[in-house]
């Protein structure tokens, strides 16, 4: 049976339609479209960085360089200066040890004569030994060893006790000087000063008298008392001319005008 034209004509005009309408993206679609973000190729496609983003990290490297080479150069000057302040305290120490041991050498050169009476503060004999010279030899032998065993400590105590034990002894100026020499190498300046002054005082014409006089310079030069340094030095120089003592007065003379004092 053939379809009436009015069928025809309808069916027709559907399919028409339907191919004019556009295709709806489906939900899921939509929403992809909403979340993802947009593909960028990488690679010799990419867009290069500007230059003024270039120019801030060049410029950000270079201030941290700078900062390092700055940090770096404080530190070395730190360093030298340290290493320049242990130079000047081995040096320091050097002398101190030279002129214990020249001190000591003397000592030993005298030998006997040490115990021997030497000459009072007036320029006259000293009295006859006690009887008990030996074991008063014995003590000041004792705290001369503990100061050759750099024990310094040990010796101002024992050099002490000796001065208290015996007040008429002849070694006296020896013991006041190697008591003051203990508390000098230990640093104790103005103890040390004390008892400089003392033999100075009580035993002018000791034969310990030009360097416990060289050893009150020291002293001032330690504690930063200049002009008391320099008087000591230069009396040293003309108390004791040529003399080793007299040497080396003048050469500390010479290094405070080199530094200044």
């Amino acid at each position: 049976m053939p379809f009436p034209r009015r069928f025809i004509a309808w069916t027709g005009g559907v399919l028409a339609a339907g191919l004019s309408i556009p295709a709806l993206p489906t939900a899921s679609a939509a929403e992809g479209s909403r979340t993802l973000p947009p593909v960028v190729e990488l690679g010799a496609g990419s867009t290069p960085a500007s230059p003024s983003s270039s120019r801030e990290v060049l410029a950000d490297l270079l201030q941290q360089m700078e900062t390092l080479q700055t940090e770096m150069r404080n530190l070395r000057g730190q360093v030298e200066t340290q290493a320049n302040e242990i130079e000047r305290l081995k040096t320091r120490q050097r002398e101190l040890l030279a002129d214990i041991d020249r001190r000591v050498g003397e000592l030993e050169r005298r030998g006997a004569a040490a115990a021997s009476p030497e000459a009072s503060p007036g320029g006259n004999a000293a009295p006859v030994a006690s009887p008990d010279s030996a074991r008063e030899q014995q003590d000041y032998n004792a705290a001369f060893a503990l100061m050759k065993q750099g024990s310094y400590d040990r010796a101002a105590k024992s050099f002490g006790d000796f001065l208290a034990k015996y007040p008429q002894s002849a070694l006296r100026d020896n013991a006041r000087y190697w008591l003051g020499e203990a508390y000098y190498v230990s640093r104790n300046f103005r103890k040390a000063l004390v008892e400089f002054d003392k033999l100075l005082s009580d035993y002018p014409k000791s034969a310990k008298a030009p360097d416990a006089l060289l050893k009150t310079g020291y002293c001032h030069y330690e504690l930063g008392e200049w002009a008391k340094a320099r008087d000591s030095f230069n009396q040293a120089m003309s108390r004791y001319p040529g003399t080793p003592t007299a040497k080396s007065a003048e050469q500390r003379l010479a290094k405070m005008k080199k530094e200044k004092h």
